[in-house]
């Protein structure tokens, strides 16, 4: 039986220490409620702290500045055609509550000190509705944590749930386990689920989706279901999302660079004013190179590149998949789980310019060849031959050579990869950087039974609270993060001050 250390009274919990729990415990807190948050991990951040920290929005004060005219009306029917083209179901009304509330949530972020840059054109969508945080993703935990703080939010951190308390059929409170022995959250507006989502627990993966494979790694291994769980204790129900398989929920991506000191850059206001100044003023030839130091390092190869005729090929050089089916899926199962791509001179000539791109690279659209070269050496590689190649990633010659010519063979010559030098990006892994399984809620985020019936008091947000909403495309995770998060707050918040106006009314 595990010994109880501490009973601490409080409005709401929120579990979880991400973008979406940080906008929970901060709204709530600004709307006079007691906060205590609880992270299993050493540090605020969780995926939101990974990702590369776009937010897709329509309606926003950038685009009326810019003359762009959109709508959320408009968002929502791209969203639509999105969805249809990936051949995924949907929920509409969740989607309509992103598309209506994330210009509110990007007003919400800039009155806490966030800064963007804005708005920015991201096919397929039909407006520039992209918004970039300065300088990277770390900027809203930074200020969304440093915010909390100051309001009174009592974070506990290396603090896992552990158990819903549930008394008369309404959520009261939270277990969790910390260093120090376990600690019991006793609320009055109740609990915010904002534990992320379900990637790192592949027996969850194989139960809610259709076709998983195993051995493919979770970009936030934190995200192992903590909130699912302990909803479905308590009769939640979770979405699964048979409809999906492994290639909507994991994707190819270069691997991580080692944190560059330019990331530890304190994201001040006015140090982040500077720099959207310096965006939209200076050259974009000395801009460039410095964003795509930030930005490249969640990207992977868009499928053009294939379409162009890079191949993959594994560590040893050895080519294991057709590239113009679903190669992605092979990947985890290559020697160490990755691959490199590998082109020409004449591809590196052709990808060095828009309309052909490597990647597509929130802020400054697109990112080619060249910007791999720059910023990110340690995945550039060059040879002035198949075995020079070789011999600097550690391929063997004669495996490669083998992968080029089984390429050529049947190619046109403009597609054949002949021309020296040679060139290999990489390594590449196959990540589930967001699994698309969550709770069931409804348009105020409050989780519901397996009968469709709200559970009083919990409430989900961000990845856990995801439900059947397919966050599609650049800057659809993170507004839903941040928007589900505040609402879910202030309807939690809502709830409690009616309750009291009618404890008085009645006294």
């Amino acid at each position: 039986m595990t010994t109880l250390r501490d009973d601490i009274e409080a409005d709401l919990a929120v579990v979880g220490g991400g973008g979406a729990g940080l906008a929970a415990a901060v709204e709530a807190a600004r709307r006079g409620l007691k906060v205590v948050l609880l992270e299993k991990a050493e540090q605020l951040g969780g995926t939101t702290a990974l990702s590369v920290g776009s937010i897709m929005a329509a309606g926003t004060p950038a685009q009326q500045r810019a003359g762009v005219k959109d709508s959320p009306q408009a968002h929502a029917e791209d969203l639509d055609r999105i969805r249809t083209a990936m051949g995924v179901d949907d929920d509409a009304k969740l989607r309509q509550v992103l598309t209506e509330n994330v210009a509110d949530t990007i007003a919400f972020l800039q009155e806490f000190g966030l800064n963007f840059l804005g708005p920015l054109p991201q096919p397929p969508h039909s407006a520039p509705r992209l918004h970039q945080v300065m300088p990277t993703s770390l900027a809203y935990i930074f200020q969304l944590g440093r915010h909390a703080r100051r309001l009174g939010v009592d974070a506990r951190l290396a603090a896992p749930a552990t158990k819903l308390l549930m008394q008369d059929g309404r959520i009261v409170g939270v277990e969790a386990q910390t260093r120090d022995g376990a600690i019991r959250v006793k609320t009055r507006a109740g609990v915010v689920l904002a534990s992320g989502d379900v990637g790192g627990d592949t027996s969850m993966m194989h139960a809610h989706m259709k076709n998983w494979i195993d051995g493919i790694e979770v970009y936030n291994p934190n995200n192992t279901g903590d909130g699912h769980k302990l909803a479905a204790a308590i009769g939640a129900k979770i979405v699964s999302r048979k409809d999906l398989g492994a290639e909507h929920a994991a994707h190819l991506r270069f691997v991580r660079p080692k944190p560059m000191w330019l990331q530890r850059i304190p994201a001040y206001p006015p140090l982040t004013r500077a720099m959207v100044w310096a965006m939209k003023a200076l050259p974009r030839h000395m801009i460039r190179p410095l964003m795509m130091k930030f930005l490249i390092t969640t990207l992977g190869p868009d499928r053009g590149v294939y379409e162009h005729g890079a191949i993959l090929v594994n560590k040893y050089g050895e080519r294991f998949a057709d590239e113009l089916g679903n190669p992605n899926l092979k990947v985890p199962g290559q020697p160490d789980g990755v691959a490199y791509l590998v082109f020409d001179q004449r591809f590196a000539q052709k990808f060095s310019r828009w309309p052909h791109f490597i990647s597509t690279a929130p802020g400054v659209a697109f990112a080619f060849v060249d910007d791999y070269r720059s910023a990110r050496p340690d995945l550039f590689h060059v040879g002035a031959t198949p075995d020079h190649l070789a011999n600097e990633v550690g391929f063997s010659g004669q495996v490669l050579k083998v992968a080029l010519a089984s390429a050529n063979a049947g190619r046109h010559d403009e597609s054949k990869l002949v021309m020296p030098p040679f060139y290999a990006l990489g390594p590449i892994k196959l990540w589930v950087m967001v699994a698309p399984i969550g709770l069931a809620v409804n348009t105020r985020l409050e989780v519901l039974n397996e009968g469709g019936q709200p559970i009083p008091g919990l409430y989900a947000a961000g990845n856990a609270g995801q439900a059947g909403f397919t966050v599609t495309g650049h800057g659809h995770g993170l507004g839903w993060a941040f928007t589900s998060g505040r609402l879910a707050a202030r309807n939690a918040a809502a709830a409690l001050h009616q309750a009291r106006d009618r404890t008085n009314s009645l006294a």
